[in-house]
């Protein structure tokens, strides 16, 4: 286990380390436009961030904070932001580790007896990664009939924890999203350190980084200055969604500012926290015992997009909808606060990504570009790049855009591609994956 270990650490450096093509300058009205739909009155909206090698380069906001008074989104105003608040709580844990106060392999009910004997220890570290196999906190609430309406304070969460007989799984053998890990980490951190999750972040992480804007809502009565309200699609419009009852922190909970939260994002580029080694000791991945390396690290998800390597995480929770992506090999940080359930920021974050990014999709995608033919249909297809993506056009047709998938993946309004290699890794042909008709397979013409 010490080797995979070793191997994980060794492999999240050298990714660090891997040359980078850069990501380019990028004009404000080009980021207008994407979210000019937000430009009506009385409209929620979004606000976004973006930082280019260790600074912030554009930070702006888009539609209403508030539809009551009519108060504007900016990047100073406070979002709770869901999910994205994973990776705060995963960062104390590490703290923890890293002052000796806790062992993440350690079984946990030392710390917490409210936890059953379930056959199998659980530990912070399967927690961290959604190994663990206990079940999601807020489906529980709804299969008993509490709903998530109702405040639920930390003493009742635990109580229904205690009465829970059975895992998902048996610890550390699966990998599965659990809200009621991330909960109880606010539970570790008050009993192994005496101080709350928000008292211990501030400590920590927020005070040091400079992130004054941001705080732990554990307490429903607090005063949110610029506090952020969200909304849901009604029959007048729009209708208020959250209501002010989240009271159960660690797995979301966290109000934070795009000013503020770019400031943790650069964290990533320069340390500023207590925490030793930040950004190597949170994107390293979990592991199962049937997989040595996970897509998922402390709080992040490991990914790519385009082909790019990516981490970050996405938020969802009664109305806010968030999402956060950086890549690392280009030292570039989004991120997308909005405040409609019907907004869908991840769309938004890749259409940002994609102007940064639009010269190194370029070059990424330059060797599927060409001319490809089926004999048998008698039929061509012209592959070409534009502003960073792959377009598929016949004859007098109109051009197509296809949208990346995973690796030679592509897909239209209308067919799916998989482009094949030959033994010397070069593209030589793609396959159309259609219904009724299954494969067919297009041949790419000699230069």
């Amino acid at each position: 286990m010490q080797v995979m270990k070793t191997v994980r650490f060794l492999t999240v450096i050298l990714i660090l380390l891997v040359p980078a093509l850069s990501a380019q300058e990028v004009s404000e009205e080009r980021i207008n436009k994407v979210f000019e739909e937000f430009n009506q009155p009385q409209t929620p909206g979004c606000a976004v961030g973006v930082n280019y090698l260790g600074e912030t380069v554009f930070a702006k906001g888009y539609g209403t904070a508030n539809l009551d008074y009519g108060i504007p989104i900016t990047p100073d105003s406070r979002f709770m932001i869901a999910s994205i608040s994973k990776q705060f709580s995963a960062a104390a844990l590490l703290m923890l580790e890293q002052e000796g106060t806790l062992d993440l392999d350690d079984d946990l009910r030392s710390g917490i007896p409210e936890i059953s004997q379930f056959g199998y220890p659980v530990t912070a570290r399967q927690l961290i990664h959604h190994t663990s196999g206990l079940r999601d906190i807020y489906n529980l609430l709804i299969i008993a009939d509490i709903g998530l309406d109702n405040t639920t304070t930390a003493g009742q969460a635990l109580e229904l924890l205690s009465r829970q007989q059975k895992l998902n799984f048996e610890p550390g053998t699966q990998h599965l999203y659990s809200n009621m890990a991330y909960f109880l980490i606010s539970v570790i951190v008050d009993n192994f350190s005496g101080l709350s999750l928000r008292e211990y972040s501030h400590e920590h992480f927020l005070e040091p980084i400079g992130m004054d804007a941001t705080h732990w809502h554990d307490n429903t009565e607090k005063i949110v200055p610029g506090r952020v309200i969200s909304y849901l699609p009604t029959n007048d419009g729009s209708g208020m969604f959250y209501r002010g009852n989240m009271d159960r922190v660690g797995a979301r909970g966290l109000f934070t500012t795009i000013s503020d939260f770019a400031r943790w994002d650069l964290n990533f580029t320069e340390n500023r926290s207590n925490l030793d080694n930040f950004t190597s000791g949170m994107i390293e991945p979990g592991y199962t015992t049937e997989a040595d390396s996970i897509n998922y690290a402390s709080g992040l998800r490991l990914g790519r997009y385009k082909s790019l390597p990516t981490f970050g995480h996405g938020g969802n929770y009664m109305g806010f909808r968030s999402h956060y992506m950086r890549f690392p090999d280009q030292d570039l940080g989004i991120f997308v606060f909005c405040n409609k359930s019907s907004i869908n920021p991840v769309q938004y974050a890749q259409k940002v990504a994609d102007l940064y990014l639009e010269s190194v999709f370029d070059k990424q995608f330059d060797e599927y570009a060409g001319t490809y033919r089926n004999a048998g249909l008698n039929t061509e297809f012209s592959v070409k790049i534009k502003n960073g993506d792959l377009w598929l056009k016949r004859a007098f047709e109109e051009p197509r855009e296809l949208s990346w998938s995973d690796n030679d993946r592509f897909s239209t309004d209308r067919w799916n591609l998989k482009f094949q290699r030959n033994d010397d890794g070069e593209i030589r042909s793609f396959n159309v994956e259609a219904p009724r008709t299954g494969t067919v397979t297009f041949i790419r013409k000699s230069d």
